[in-house]
């Protein structure tokens, strides 16, 4: 134990109070908006449960936490037309459930997409033409280059899409580059408004993939959960983007549905707000599509996040390219999209569930240290 003088103390002490509650409020704040989505956004067009539905509820529950709220579970149960005691309510997820499983302190820092090409070594990933980190420019090795090298690289590539490589999330500020010339270029590096960029080939989707909507590169969001040291596959569905929207993410309109075990989709697709699709918006059957790659992609996401166990769920984007491979697009590290998931495939953790609940709420947890505090004072 090193040793403080009492100023150094009372400074060390205040600053280690300061940052450990920042992540309990962090919860406490993200549950409390939660819970109001939950009446304001998603408690219309939802059925009532019955006297023994809600009773049973409670009762698996209460095993672990009285701080419960049915709101999601009317939610889940209406949409997905199945009842289950065991569905995860959105403000027990980003409550408790979330920042327990995952290293909420140390993400902003390993989900920077510049740094992707290093955890990921190994695995099919957009190529990367140029980063752009903290303002410094540099060539896909990581080497330092100059504005007017960074031009000369991007200006050899006819599809570029410019994502920013932190604090971003549901596909914002996405920029795409078909065949730019020079003076697009320039103009846009001129006019940066973030300084960490990364730019990366556009991947040419597969044709299954393509087929309810071609202008948007579809993923497949899929889950994994570090349990009882193993990599757990959970659900996973198809995203698509929605009219002339070049993304998939549900925040600019995306829908999604669910894959079945043998590579079908369902029959119905969802949005963000839980608006029911029968068909694709732009024509077109859900159910009429069959992916024969799942279990590449299950493979592929089973050794990824072997590289990410502070990170024990992680909700995966996965393109299908021409070739019919699997290309890692995100790895979303917290906050990962439960309720797409839940809302068209069920419960989250499915047969884990009162595994990963016991862990979280009932066993005793040591405590998680990120930042050596000391070190500044």
């Amino acid at each position: 134990m090193m040793r403080f003088e009492k100023w150094e103390e009372e400074a060390f002490n205040y600053l280690t109070n300061l940052y450990d509650n920042f992540f309990k409020e962090l919860s406490e704040r993200c549950k409390e908006c939660f819970r109001i989505d939950s009446k304001e956004l998603f408690s219309e067009d939802v059925k009532e449960l019955t006297p023994d539905e809600e009773q049973k509820i409670y009762d698996f529950w209460k095993k672990y936490t009285d701080d419960f709220d049915i709101a999601y579970h009317k939610y889940y149960i209406d949409r997905t037309g199945k009842f289950d005691e065991k569905f995860i309510p959105d403000d027990l997820f980003v409550g408790y459930i979330d920042g327990y499983l995952n290293n909420r302190a140390i993400e902003p820092g390993i989900a920077d997409k510049n740094y992707f090409d290093l955890y990921l070594k190994g695995f099919k990933l957009p190529e990367t033409y140029v980063h752009l980190i903290n303002g410094v420019f540099e060539d896909k090795n990581y080497n330092i280059i100059t504005k007017e090298e960074a031009i000369n690289i991007l200006l050899k590539h006819k599809n570029i899409t410019v994502k920013p490589s932190m604090a971003s999330f549901g596909g914002k500020d996405v920029k795409f580059f078909d065949n730019p010339s020079e003076e697009e270029i320039i103009n846009y590096l001129d006019n940066l408004e973030s300084d960490n960029l990364i730019f990366q080939e556009t991947i040419k989707q597969s044709k299954e993939t393509a087929k309810l909507h071609p202008n948007s590169l579809n993923t497949i969001r899929i889950m994994t959960l570090i349990l009882d040291n193993e990599v757990k596959i959970l659900p996973s569905a198809f995203r698509m983007g929605v009219g002339k929207s070049k993304v998939d993410n549900a925040s600019f309109g995306g829908i999604y549905c669910k894959i079945n075990e043998d590579g079908t989709l369902s029959n119905f697709a969802y949005d963000a707000l839980g608006k029911k699709f029968d068909i694709h918006p732009d024509g077109g059957k859900f159910s009429d599509i069959k992916f024969d790659f799942m279990d590449k992609i299950k493979e592929l996401v089973k050794k990824a996040a072997q590289r990410f166990p502070h990170f024990r769920l992680i909700g995966w984007d996965i393109a299908i390219n021409e070739n019919n491979e699997p290309v890692i697009i995100e790895a979303n590290l917290t906050m990962s999209g439960m309720d797409v998931i839940e809302t068209i495939c069920g419960p989250l953790f499915g047969e884990y569930t009162e595994k990963v609940l016991n862990e979280v709420f009932l066993e005793k947890h040591r405590k998680k240290t990120s930042m050596d505090i000391s070190q500044y004072v």
